[in-house]
């Protein structure tokens, strides 16, 4: 019992601490705001932004494949090797005169889009899983709002160039890198007890990726689309928190990113890992449909106080962050664990989360793309508010659906 619970811990640390780790190549870029330059009259910030995740969406989109079919040998020098050549993307990006270097943002975005998929399997189809999952995601709330805090700092009292930034807060990060790839080698297999708790992780080749989406077509139709809504409105409010927080009159200290990020993450952290308490996979497949309800019902109450000034900015930045993270988080990293434990498919989640993830950060390249050409946004208050209703109703709308459809399912199958 004692080595299962030192086995759980160190999961749950490495895990964090990796993905931690990837942040510090992919959001500094966000600490930025490149306010004094325009390329053919469009944001800068905005360019760079749309070139990162568009690496992204590139590797989620090869990631269907790569992730789904990846065995575990050699995974460690994966990982290190991506992060290299993000970080090597960065320093290019210093070096390049501006408005050439926006290129390598994209080289930046693309490697980065794989480790998601690459720390998920040292930790997926255990008994544990919920919680090692919920310290993983947690940890893209506490690292962003973490590392543009860093950003900032460098550039405020460091008087360290924008373009410059990205690149000095990765060197800072290469030893904790190291170390927590080392960890995550260390995380033994899962055992007998796990595999009998979760269905049994294979890899997945092209037919039977087409066989398992055919056989759960519109239920995984209509949660693919929740998680593209949920991934834009994560996505545009992480890329622009700082803009954000300046149209809402937030205080603009350094401290505050973090400050409001890791508010969140240990709510979000708190109520989730309650989730590995809940062994009936059929009971926590229903309710993780619930609890993305009550997170995005949660949401459109806080934007609905932010609008009307009933609260301070802090709060309602805080209440907003809590529903869309709750609900983005118990989908990233419990929703598809739990499906493939409640239908016993022998499988592995990483071709459902990359699917996901290529359709959802496809719309937030199409989002970003049309509020800079069509301009149906010309302040960013306006512009969140609006994002974050049409995130909150078209979310809620197709959960419903998903969790209709699925609970026959269930029900159809253990009759």
């Amino acid at each position: 019992m004692k080595s299962r619970l030192l086995t759980i811990i160190w999961s749950m640390i490495a895990a964090f601490a990796t993905y931690s780790c990837m942040y510090a190549y992919r959001k500094p870029l966000s600490a930025g705001t490149f306010e004094e330059y325009t390329l053919a009259g469009i944001d800068y910030k905005v360019i760079l932004v749309v070139m990162q995740v568009l690496g992204y969406l590139t590797a989620k989109f090869i990631g269907i494949k790569v992730i789904s079919e990846l065995n575990q040998r050699n995974r460690a020098w994966m990982l290190l090797s991506l992060i290299g050549i993000s970080q090597l993307a960065l320093l290019f990006f210093a070096l390049t005169p501006f408005p050439y270097n926006f290129i390598w943002i994209f080289f930046n975005g693309l490697p980065l889009g794989f480790i998601w998929g690459i720390v998920f399997t040292y930790i997926e189809g255990r008994r544990a899983t919920d919680v090692l999952a919920t310290f993983l995601s947690i940890s893209f709330i506490v690292s962003s709002g973490f590392v543009k805090s860093i950003g900032r700092y460098l550039i405020e009292d460091w008087q360290i160039p924008e373009f410059w930034m990205p690149f000095a807060v990765g060197c800072i990060f290469i030893p904790f890198v190291l170390l927590s790839a080392w960890m995550l080698e260390q995380i033994p297999a899962p055992s007998e007890d796990d595999k009998n708790s979760r269905s049994p992780r294979v890899p997945l080749d092209k037919y039977q990726r087409k066989q398992l989406f055919s056989a759960y077509a519109f239920g995984l139709s209509a949660i693919l689309f929740v998680n593209m809504v949920l991934t834009v409105g994560r996505d545009i409010k992480d890329n622009f928190l700082v803009e954000i927080f300046r149209s809402i009159g937030m205080d603009s200290s350094t401290g505050i990113y973090t400050q409001t990020e890791t508010t969140i993450g240990l709510f979000v952290l708190g109520l989730l890992s309650l989730m590995v308490l809940i062994q009936k996979n059929k009971q926590a497949f229903y309710l993780i449909h619930l609890i993305m309800l009550l997170g995005l019902v949660t949401m459109l109450l806080a934007t609905f106080l932010l609008s009307i000034g009933a609260l301070s900015p802090f709060v309602c930045i805080v209440l907003h962050g809590i529903g869309l993270y709750t609900t983005y988080i118990v989908f990233q990293s419990l929703y598809f664990e739990r499906f493939i434990a409640s239908f016993r498919i022998k499988g592995n989640v990483g071709y459902l989360i990359y699917l996901s993830d290529f359709i959802g950060y496809l719309a937030s390249c199409i989002i970003l793309i049309g509020k800079e050409f069509i301009g149906f946004s010309a302040n960013w208050k306006y512009f969140f508010i609006n994002m974050s209703y049409s995130v909150g109703i078209l979310g809620i709308i197709t959960i419903i659906l998903a969790f209709w459809y699925f609970s026959k399912k269930l029900n159809h199958e253990y009759e």
